[in-house]
């Protein structure tokens, strides 16, 4: 493919007006294949000139192909009872393994520095199994990913000529810390959740309690990799502010802060509420930590560091605030939410003024009621997958642990009767049940 070939498919890909079919997949292939041939040994430093050109763009259309298909793929694809969507989960698994392993055989690799976007689809399209094995794969495929971005970053060196070529590696990175936040949330979200219908039959107590160290560690992890996101977008920012649109010089838009700063605060949130699980079992606090009180202050302070980064406004190329997207202003309040059932009357002034449930300030009972009635309007129910969704008994008590209002408090409980429609899944039969009989197990 020329060069204005490759640059029309991810144009198009990015537009959403051409989907990834097996005749672009055959193509990469036979392109990659093609690259090989300029190899020799020893390898100069730079691809020669029939490379030089194809080789951010080729980089760009794996990640673009990668990107397209893993949104396609159900969740839960590999469940028990999953049907169609599982075979058809698998067939663009497939696909995606077949052009992340095309961007492996590129030669001079990091001169296509978006092909790790491709690894980070792997990582995505695994956790969407919604298994342990599923799980287990994403987070290797999440540390392969980072081993290539410091390689890559290390074989263009320091120098002034490399400027480039790190900004658009750590516009990469940026994806890459996010979407390993994203696999540790979405591993433990799905857990306390599904709980009663996926992981809680045929387990014991020790099984449970095994999860709760594993979604600890991995939330730990994933709060890190926020973080880092966090500190790369905002160097990006400063160093060469952001952009409009997506092309192939430029991969972060003007918004490029408020996911991760969401995404990082819902890992914090977990962690609150996971560390109280282990404290529970008498485990130690991380090792800087002098004990799990000064955990806690610090975690805090790090879900309001990630929770401030999402409030800020992103500004176009005049300066001109760019209104957040209503997905956004959902996580903004749902992240308020949170708070409120871990941590009742926490003090979180918002400088935002619109939705007025973000005005009130502690967020006690009475914004607790404010936000979850805004969260169920207009459709009369959320979209609640986690904390306010759980049917494990063993991260019930950890949250009520969290919430420090000792062993008559019974919020919770109540707030999961009265909002129960705010579950993502109060439609399926049986699931008001679960909730019950999960409640009842800590009362």
């Amino acid at each position: 493919m020329t060069p204005d070939e490759l640059r029309g498919h991810c144009r198009r890909l990015r537009a959403g007006t051409q989907a990834t079919d097996d005749r672009l997949v055959a193509a990469v292939q036979a392109d990659v294949a093609q690259y090989r041939t300029y190899l020799r040994r020893p390898r100069p430093p730079l691809p020669p000139p029939a490379l030089a050109g194809r080789l951010p763009l080729m980089g760009w259309l794996i990640y673009e192909t990668t990107w397209e298909m893993v949104q396609k793929i159900a969740t839960s694809f590999d469940r028990p009872g999953a049907g169609a969507k599982q075979a058809e989960g698998e067939a663009l698994l497939r696909r995606i393994d077949v052009l992340a392993d095309a961007g492996r055989q590129l030669p001079w690799p990091e001169f296509a520095p978006r092909l790790l976007g491709a690894i980070r689809a792997q990582a995505l399209a695994e956790s969407k199994r919604d298994t342990a094995a599923g799980y287990d794969a994403a987070w290797i495929l999440h540390g392969e990913a980072l081993r290539y971005y410091e390689a890559f970053r290390d074989s263009h060196g320091t120098a002034e000529s490399a400027r480039a070529h790190r900004l658009s590696l750590d516009e990469v990175m940026l994806q890459l810390m996010l979407a390993e936040t994203g696999t540790a949330c979405r591993t433990a979200e799905r857990v306390v959740a599904r709980w009663a219908e996926e992981f809680a039959p045929g387990g014991t107590e020790d099984a449970a309690n095994q999860w709760i160290q594993r979604m600890f560690t991995d939330t730990a992890r994933g709060l890190e990799a926020g973080e880092r996101a966090i500190e790369i977008g905002q160097w990006i920012e400063a160093e060469y502010g952001f952009v409009d649109e997506v092309d192939e010089f430029r991969l972060t838009r003007r918004s490029a802060l408020q996911n991760p700063g969401i995404m990082t605060a819902r890992a914090a949130c977990l962690q609150l509420a996971l560390g109280h699980g282990m404290r529970r079992l008498r485990r130690l606090p991380p090792g800087r930590y002098g004990s799990w009180d000064l955990w806690e202050r610090d975690m805090l302070q790090r879900f309001e560091r990630a929770y401030r980064v999402v409030e800020k406004d992103a500004r176009d190329g005049r300066g001109e605030v760019i209104p957040m997207s209503r997905t956004f202003l959902r996580q903004l309040v749902h992240l308020r939410m949170n708070i409120a059932l871990l941590k009742p009357g926490h003090s979180l002034p918002s400088r935002r003024v619109e939705p007025e449930c973000l005005t009130i300030d502690p967020i006690d009972g009475k914004a607790l009621g404010e936000i979850s009635a805004w969260m169920a309007a207009p459709t009369g129910r959320g979209n609640e997958r986690g904390i306010g969704a759980a049917t494990m008994p063993e991260f019930i008590r950890a949250v009520l642990d969290c919430r420090g209002l000792g062993p008559d408090d019974r919020g919770y409980h109540e707030w999961r009767r009265a909002w129960f429609r705010l579950d993502s899944y109060a439609d399926e039969p049986g699931r008001r049940a679960h909730m019950e009989a999960a409640l009842a197990a800590v009362s």
